[in-house]
This record gives C-alpha cells, sequence and structure tokens, in this order.
C-alpha cells in the first residue's frame, strides 16, 4: 500500500522523529563532506555548524535503530541478522572508499560497531551506561597515549581493498577518522537511549533538555580549558581537555552526543504535536533512505570534488544543489511506500534458514519492561 510521505510521518509520530534526525544527520554530512572544512570567517562557521556534528548524530542512531532490531529479534537470529549487515557495510564501505580519498567513508567503522552490538545489548541498563562512560574516558586517554609515546608515523588513511589487515585494524580501532576507541561511545548512547520509552512525551522532554545542557556545558568548559591553558591545549595531555571538532576527546564526544540526543527528542516531540501534518516529513523521507542517499552523495563528489577541495561559495552551491536533489529524491521514492534499494539489500535475512525469514516492520518500539529483560 502506498503512502506520502505525511502519512508516514503520522503513523509513528514518535519514532518517525528518528527517521527525521537520520535525515537531518545525513543533510549536515553532505555540507561537511562537500568542505570546505577550514573556520577562518564567521561564515565559514556557520556553515561548518554540522562539522563533528551531523556524523555522531548518524551513529547515536545508528544505534537506536540497533537496539530496535536485537530487541525485537529473537537470540538465535541476532548474530546471523547483525553479521549479514556488518558484512555487507564493510565490503561496500571498503569498495566505495575506493572512488576517492576526498571523503572519508564511515561505513567499515558501522560494520564493526553492529557485529559488537548483540554483546552490548546483553547487559544491563547500568552496565551499558558504565561502558560507555568508561570508553568516553579510557579511549581518549589511550589516544593521546599513543601518540606520546609513539609519535608516528601511523596508518591514517582510510581503509580500502588494498590496506594491508594489520593496517585496517591500526586505522580502525586508534589512528583513523573514525577510531572505535572513540566512536563506539556515541553507538553505546544510542543503545541506551533505545532501552527507553520513546513514545512518553515527559521522557522526550528530560532527554532534550538534558542533552542540550550536557551539549552546551561541555562546549563551555572545552572554551574555557583554551583560555587557560592557550596554545598547549593541543599538544599532549592538555588534549584531554579540549573539544575540538573529530579531536575524538571527552568534552567533543560528550557535546556532539548531547546535541544528538537533543536532536532526536526535539524531532520526535514536533513529529508527536504535528502528527497530521507534513511537518518534518521531508527529513523522515530522507531519513528512511539515508543509506542510499548516502552511497548516492558519494559517488557524486567521487566524480566532481576537485584534489584542492571546493572554495567555500563553490560548497555552498554545491552542498545546497545535493542537499535539494537527495531530499527531492527521498520524497519521490517514499511515495512508492518501499524502502530503498539499498535498504532492502541491508534486511534481507540472507543467513537465515529459510523458514525464520520473516518480514519486520520497520518502526517497533521495545517496551521499557522487555528493553530491560535484555
Amino acid at each position: 500500500m502506498k503512502q506520502n510521505v505525511g502519512a508516514a510521518g503520522a503513523r509513528h509520530p514518535r519514532l518517525a522523529g528518528i527517521d527525521a534526525a537520520r535525515g537531518l544527520a545525513l543533510v549536515g554530512m553532505i555540507v561537511v563532506n562537500v568542505g570546505p572544512v577550514g573556520s577562518q570567517s564567521l561564515l565559514q562557521r556557520l556553515y561548518l555548524l554540522p562539522y563533528g556534528r551531523a556524523s555522531v548524530l548518524f551513529v547515536v542512531v545508528a544505534g537506536i535503530g540497533m537496539g530496535y532490531l536485537l530487541n525485537r529479534r529473537p537470540e538465535r537470529e541476532r548474530w546471523s541478522t547483525v553479521t549479514w549487515r556488518a558484512a555487507l557495510l564493510f565490503g561496500g564501505g571498503v569498495a566505495l572508499q575506493e572512488l576517492t580519498d576526498q571523503v572519508n567513508v564511515i561505513l567499515p567503522t558501522y560494520a564493526v560497531l553492529f557485529l559488537l552490538s548483540p554483546l552490548l545489548w546483553r547487559l544491563p541498563d547500568r552496565a551499558l551506561l558504565g561502558v560507555g562512560v568508561v570508553l568516553a574516558l579510557a579511549g581518549p586517554a589511550v589516544i593521546v597515549a599513543h601518540e606520546t609515546i609513539w609519535p608516528g608515523p601511523h596508518p591514517v588513511d582510510p581503509v580500502t581493498l588494498g590496506t594491508p589487515p594489520w593496517e585496517a585494524v591500526y586505522s580502525l580501532l586508534l589512528t583513523g577518522r573514525y577510531p572505535l576507541l572513540s566512536w563506539t561511545v556515541p553507538f553505546v548512547a544510542g543503545l541506551c537511549v533505545a532501552r527507553l520509552d520513546l513514545t512518553d512525551t515527559a521522557v522526550l522532554r528530560r532527554l532534550a533538555a538534558g542533552g542540550a545542557a550536557v551539549a552546551a556545558g561541555t562546549v563551555a568548559l572545552a572554551q574555557l580549558a583554551y583560555l587557560l591553558i592557550g596554545p598547549e591545549a593541543d599538544r599532549g595531555p592538555w588534549r584531554l581537555l579540549t573539544g575540538a571538532a573529530h579531536g575524538q576527546m571527552p568534552l567533543w564526544l560528550a557535546s556532539s552526543i548531547g546535541g544528538a540526543l537533543a536532536i532526536v527528542a526535539a524531532c520526535s516531540l514536533v513529529l508527536c504535536r504535528f502528527e497530521r501534518s507534513r511537518v518534518l516529513g521531508w527529513l523522515v523521507a530522507c531519513g528512511r533512505l539515508s543509506l542510499t542517499l548516502y552511497v548516492l552523495h558519494f559517488v557524486v563528489l567521487a566524480l566532481i570534488k576537485p584534489a584542492e577541495g571546493f572554495l567555500l561559495w563553490q560548497g555552498v552551491l554545491i552542498s545546497s544543489a545535493l542537499v535539494v536533489a537527495v531530499i527531492l529524491a527521498a520524497v519521490l521514492w517514499a511515495r512508492t511506500g518501499r524502502a530503498g534499494p539499498i535498504e532492502q539489500l541491508l534486511r534481507r535475512s540472507w543467513l537465515l534458514p529459510p523458514t525464520t525469514r520473516v518480514h519486520t516492520p520497520t518502526h517497533t518500539a521495545p517496551t521499557p519492561e522487555r528493553a530491560r529483560q535484555q
């Protein structure tokens, strides 16, 4: 049965908020990937507001979605389901990275996080939260200690088909653009949120207020650290007190995750308030087609982005055109009532026995009781 974007958002207003947040993350990642990433002027800083935030929002939402998936799958089917998705994301991401080195593909990191998710999901609520907190502190400390003790050079290039296995592990774990030692934290945050009742308006309001407070507070702390420490703040152990985007440090993780949680909650609240309208419907459509659109925008950039990057005015024009294009594509595709081409492939249960392959709804929220039992 076909349904339009507005109807799609109205069926599950609060859970559609997760799709809207994913769509917003996609838009932000397009802006960042188009670039340029310099921020010398006020205009550039405004243009680059998604830098260091959009990708974290993407991972937080991935954690929420994975939590819902694991909650509705019998435990015996979880590993086969997750393994298929991880294999597809890793292989596809590595192949995609072959097209250009101007943009870093986040999909291989996604794949490893997906493989870790069944183990993480088995933990009780407090233990899962504790893992996130420990990694948020210990992961950056290990990164800084590694850079101090072994100053390099280290493998920092994205993982491609020709990357030696040990370099791939090194990059994915420690030295790459999206090292697991830090990027596991937003994924764990998403898993924690998946255990909340996001159909409860009070929960959403607390999540929005708490996330915004954490984001603002940690940004203020990072700025204070720069003022007190000075130029030395970007070197050695002092880095642990900084909050530079993609710096992998605790304050940046806390601020970007807090902002991501606030956005997820705010989108859900807006769709709850205006559930009979088309408000944010275009973002919901983008979110439900996000993987396909992510791959398409990467292919476009691989074809048109020069080695020296774009000038600011070029970046603004190209990113605006790409954002409009993906929105139109998503809205038109939503009218078919089907998942995106790559999303359909991702959801195939190729590794399950034929008798256990069943269709599961895209949006099924776990009850608080069942989530706690997991």
